[in-house]
């Protein structure tokens, strides 16, 4: 007889639960190839961020191709997108094998992009959005997909930098190459027995008294921006940056090979004076450099052409540096980069549920700072100089009598209402006291432009001085306010004779007057005030910039009289406690909003 059996017959094991529809992977894809497109669309290519020409505002993207595309020299930025596109395209493979595990860290860079967009957004000024731009990116890539994404995307996100225009670091950049470029050329031509002199900027023919030639009669040719590497400079050096990714293997090459960007620029353009120089003495000025029409240089073809040798010697020092570097090694490097294999690994998504938590903070954070934005005065009320006015109202007033001086009014000169932005008003006295000093004061206005007032530091070195030194000193003025101001001490020479160097030294004091009463010595505080005090305070300034120059004896150089130096500074210093009340408005006129007329001398 059969018996039951005791032991339980096993159960069929449970199927496991399927995942909700929204935590699939193919459902979270999707959701991040749209949600985060459509976010970066709208904060960076729809939004209106900046009133780019003083009109409508508009977004970053438009504004920056609209500006980037009017200037040629920056035209090769809109290449750079496309680059980065290609990057991230070869790396394809890699990034189908990485998972996405996202990282809460990314808040941090998001969280501070957004910020620095609202901070442009409120000052009305573009490079805070290009900066979002990257730090919003790098947040998303961080958030949404983690760290493994964003190191084999770090390259291609780093390269994106040269898409923004850094037109502001051709003042610091390109003025101290310009006369370096001209001393350059001057050494060579002189070591290839061509005699040159240079001043500040200026490359010319030395004199020749047995052919009866003066300085500049045989060339004379100005090292002006287009001729100091700035303008190719940025340019190769992107070239750089990706021939290094691309050809080098080892991180330090690569950044070896970036840096060598810069002498080599300078190379190229000291190549292209040489030519410009060889042309004018073979063909003439008119067929090397081109001629004046009115005020405006007309380029010739051969001129074109010598500008092409800036990216011909630096593009072959490029590759003959590669070369040395890795050798035969760089064509294999090449074929790495490009050359793509298919790796057969399947998407995944480890967590969903926070990837999901991840890409929702992705969206809601960008779309609750537009909202912000939204609710963000944005007005421009700018306010009332901190100098005071002539009774036009346009120009800053100077008085003609002050003390022991007497002054002697000097309009603008046509030379400087080209180089100065539209807007700028300028008050200028020669003074003289009883003793034989002499002082040149200078206030300038800005205009309407952000950022028109330039540096003396530019300035000067394009006039042919060299600054040696700049010293910050504080001032106790007349009527008790204390200031500081920029002291710089200048100096150039002249050879009239073969053998004599004469040296001519002078004092430049300056220092910028805001709105409200604020005044300081460094040109980059006055812009890191102007958009501090738009954001944080509401305070629109309209800068003013108030410049002292003290001419000096002439002598010998290697016999200056450093007590004639030590005079000038206290005479100046006396002069500047002064002058300054004279044109620069009191704290309760500036809490009134009134803008008393200059007295009658």
């Amino acid at each position: 007889m059969a018996t039951e059996s005791t032991h339980p017959t096993p159960l069929p094991a449970a199927a496991p639960a399927a995942p909700h529809a929204l935590l699939r992977p193919e459902t979270l894809r999707m959701a991040v190839s749209f949600g985060v497109p459509v976010v970066l669309v709208l904060l960076f290519l729809v939004w209106p961020y900046q009133q780019w020409d003083y009109g409508k505002r508009e977004s970053i993207l438009i504004g920056w191709a609209r500006w980037v595309g009017t200037k040629a020299d920056w035209q090769f930025c809109l290449l750079v997108p496309a680059l980065v596109g290609w990057l991230v395209w070869l790396r394809r493979d890699d990034l189908h094998k990485l998972p996405w595990q996202g990282d809460w860290a990314g808040l941090l860079p998001l969280g501070l992009g957004l910020f620095v967009y609202w901070v442009g957004y409120k000052a009305d000024t573009g490079y805070p959005g290009f900066l979002a731009v990257q730090l919003v990116l790098a947040g998303m890539i961080l958030l949404v997909a983690g760290r493994g994404w964003m190191r084999a995307l770090f390259f291609s996100w780093l390269f994106l930098l040269f898409t923004w225009p850094m037109q502001p670091l051709e003042d610091s950049v390109a003025s101290p190459l310009r006369p370096r470029t001209a001393a350059m050329a001057t050494s060579l031509l002189n070591m290839i027995g061509v005699p040159s002199v240079n001043e500040g900027s200026a490359l010319q023919s030395a004199p020749d008294t047995g052919r009866g030639l003066q300085v500049g009669d045989a060339f004379s040719l100005d090292v002006d921006a287009k001729c100091s590497g700035i303008n190719s400079l940025f340019a190769l050096m992107m070239i750089a940056a990706l021939l290094g990714y691309l050809a080098l293997k080892r991180p330090r090459w690569r950044f070896l090979l970036f840096v060598c960007a810069v002498p080599l620029a300078v190379a190229g353009n000291v190549v292209r004076l040489l030519l410009l120089v060889a042309g004018t003495l073979m063909f003439g000025s008119d067929f090397a450099v081109g001629r004046h029409i009115g005020e405006h240089q007309e380029m010739s073809p051969y001129h074109t052409f010598a500008g092409f040798a800036v990216f011909g010697v630096a593009l072959a020092g490029m590759f003959a540096l590669c070369w040395l570097l890795e050798g035969r090694e760089m064509k294999k490097n090449l074929q790495r980069r490009v050359k793509s294999v298919s790796s057969g690994t399947t998407f995944s998504i480890p967590l969903p549920r926070r990837t999901l938590a991840q890409l929702s903070a992705a969206v809601v954070l960008p779309l609750a700072a537009l909202g912000i934005c939204a609710r963000t005065d944005i007005g421009f009320h700018v306010s009332i100089p901190g100098v005071k006015l002539k009774s036009d109202g346009l120009q800053p007033a100077l008085p003609l009598s002050l003390g022991d001086y007497q002054g002697r009014e000097y309009e603008m000169t046509a030379q400087e209402k080209n180089l100065l932005d539209e807007g700028v008003r300028l008050s200028r006295n020669v003074y003289a006291s009883s003793t034989g000093r002499q002082i040149m004061a200078t206030v300038i206005l800005s205009g309407f432009e952000k950022r028109s007032l330039h540096r003396p530091e530019v300035c000067l070195p394009n006039q042919g001085w060299t600054v040696t030194d700049r010293t910050p000193i504080p001032l106790r003025l007349e009527d008790g306010r204390e200031i500081t101001v920029m002291m710089m001490r200048i100096f150039r020479d002249v050879e009239p004779r073969p053998g004599v160097r004469i040296r001519t030294r002078a004092l430049n004091f300056y220092w910028y007057i805001g709105s409200n009463g604020t005044t300081c010595p460094e040109h980059y505080e006055h812009v890191f005030l102007s958009y501090y005090d738009s954001v944080f305070r509401n305070i629109q300034h309209r800068w003013a910039m108030a410049s002292i120059y003290v001419p000096l004896p002439e002598q010998r150089v290697g016999q200056e009289d450093p007590i004639i130096e030590l005079s000038a500074m206290e005479d100046s210093r006396a002069f500047i406690a002064q002058l300054a009340p004279a044109f620069m408005l009191k704290n309760q006129d500036l809490a009134t909003g009134s803008n008393p007329p200059a007295s009658a001398p």
